[in-house]
């Protein structure tokens, strides 16, 4: 493998390569800042460009793109709390209270060193273990992914630091969400009064705009003042930076769970990211911190976001069963030079395919160096007086809800979740359960009838299969700890 690593970094340096990994980068980085439009939307504009480049020049651009728009999401989520890519949605909770205290620079600090960190150990895992990975990730069955959503509603009702009832109403008021629209499994149009629009389903993108965004921006006319309540920017970019390893076990926990989530196909960054969020404020001695700047906050959800997007490519370049969005574009693009996912590609093509591997480390330092020299520029944004800020912000906004899928209906949803995300923070509502149940929902609708197709109508499925046996078990136990916790301190 040495051998192979070495004959890649020889192949990847070339100027060629090099030079459509930087430009990669910085056109993701800047597309990723910008809500509503996402790396992803980059990688597919950009495909046909790739036909007439060779294939490791095409790739490692596509994947410079991926990655700096994946981090280039969180400047975003922190500075006008809105994600700039789904799976920045996580950082926006803690990430963006920095910045109302003035601390955006370190807020950024911590996003760009936890990403930078996360995608390395995201890559070396896709280095070491591709093949190992992709065979425990086929051990997933229809009961498995039922059994995951449970966890992943679970973790955040549990995890909530307030009320386990309103955790798990704001999931399952998710879950509702997600059913509206055309059946997944029968194909008949449910719950959409009518309207065509709602047919294609409640697209995820303007639901997150319209609760972190258009929610805040509301709460910041009423408000009044700047983002930064100081009027000022304190701390330091550098300060973050050392910050995040004053937390080892956090940005630890963080890479997991990216790396788990996305070695297992269809489950993607915004769920490791909410998970590693509510992993993070469940084990906290304190979890009344998080939601008002917990350094944890955004160090687990970045480092998982990125670790995930990385860890993702595993099952494409083994089996050709894409971990995501992302990387079903790359998957795409290896088709198109004729380059087939599996064994064969590392036999034949060690050259491109350890190239590629390499080319993907070098990709994370390139959005780090860039998010450094960009910061300062990122961050007078919360200083502008909100009379200013809010029309302004408010208008990008609903644009991007606009630009996403160029459906005038998009912007009618980012509105009224705005209104629900608005009383949800008077409220006190946890919105986390909201958008968990949301990414969640179709995935479990569609893993229970498979499994229930698979079992004849039989239930016992759930329970007979050890694996997804075990992940129900531990769903119940976070869900009914902290009960019989509170219980018992009450007596």
């Amino acid at each position: 493998m040495l051998d192979n690593l070495w004959l890649g970094l020889i192949t990847v340096l070339a100027w060629k390569h090099l030079f459509f990994m930087v430009a990669g980068a910085f056109f993701g980085l800047w597309i990723g800042v910008i809500p509503g439009l996402g790396p992803v939307m980059a990688m597919a504009i950009l495909i046909p460009v790739t036909f007439a480049m060779d294939p490791l020049s095409g790739l490692l651009m596509l994947a410079s793109i991926h990655a700096a728009g994946t981090y280039g999401g969180s400047v975003s989520a922190i500075m006008i709390n809105v994600p700039g890519d789904p799976g920045s949605a996580a950082t926006t909770f803690d990430g963006y209270a920095l910045a109302r205290q003035g601390k955006v620079l370190v807020a950024l600090g911590l996003s760009v060193c936890a990403s930078l960190i996360g995608g390395i150990v995201g890559v070396l895992a896709l280095i070491a273990a591709a093949q190992p990975l992709a065979e425990v990730a086929l051990t997933f069955g229809p009961p498995e992914y039922f059994a995951l959503a449970l966890l992943g509603l679970s973790v955040v009702a549990a995890a909530t630091g307030g009320s386990v009832l309103k955790g798990l109403l704001m999931g399952c008021l998710g879950i509702a969400v997600s059913f509206i629209g055309t059946d997944s499994v029968l194909g008949f149009p449910r719950f959409t009064f009518g309207f065509i629009e709602l047919e294609a389903k409640i697209d995820f993108v303007p639901v997150v705009i319209g609760l972190f965004a258009v929610s805040e921006l509301m709460m910041l006319m009423v408000r009044g003042g700047t983002i930064s309540e100081s009027g000022k920017l304190e701390g330091s970019l550098w300060e973050g930076i050392k910050l995040v390893f004053s937390y080892p076990l956090t940005l630890l926990r963080g890479v997991l769970t990216g790396t788990f989530v996305g070695i297992i196909p269809g489950i993607g960054a915004v769920s490791a990211s909410l998970l590693a969020y509510a992993v993070e404020r469940r084990r906290a001695r304190d979890p009344s911190r998080f939601g008002r700047g917990a350094a944890e906050g955004v160090i687990g959800p970045e480092a998982a976001n990125n670790a995930c997007v990385t860890a993702a490519i595993i099952p494409t370049v083994t089996l050709g069963v894409p971990g995501s969005a992302g990387a079903a574009i790359l998957l795409v693009a290896l088709t198109i030079h004729g380059l087939r996912p599996g064994p064969a590609l590392f036999t034949g093509s060690p050259e491109l395919i350890y190239g590629f591997f390499v080319g993907l480390i070098i990709s994370q330092f390139l959005f780090a160096l860039m998010g450094v020299l960009f910061t300062r520029w990122f961050a007078v944004v919360t200083v502008v007086p909100s009379q200013v800020l809010a029309p302004t912000l408010l208008v990008v906004s609903l644009v991007g809800a606009y630009a996403y899928q160029q459906q005038p209906a998009d912007v009618v949803v980012a509105v009224l979740f705005g209104l629900v995300g608005f009383a949800a923070q008077r409220l006190r509502y946890p919105v986390i359960g909201l958008v968990m149940g949301l990414v969640l929902g179709e995935m479990a609708e569609t893993a229970f009838h498979q499994s229930l197709q698979i079992s004849n109508g039989a239930y016992q499925i759930f329970l007979s299969r050890p694996l997804s046996a075990s992940i129900v078990a531990l769903s119940l136990v976070l869900v009914l700890w902290p009960l019989v916790f509170r219980r018992k301190v009450a007596s």
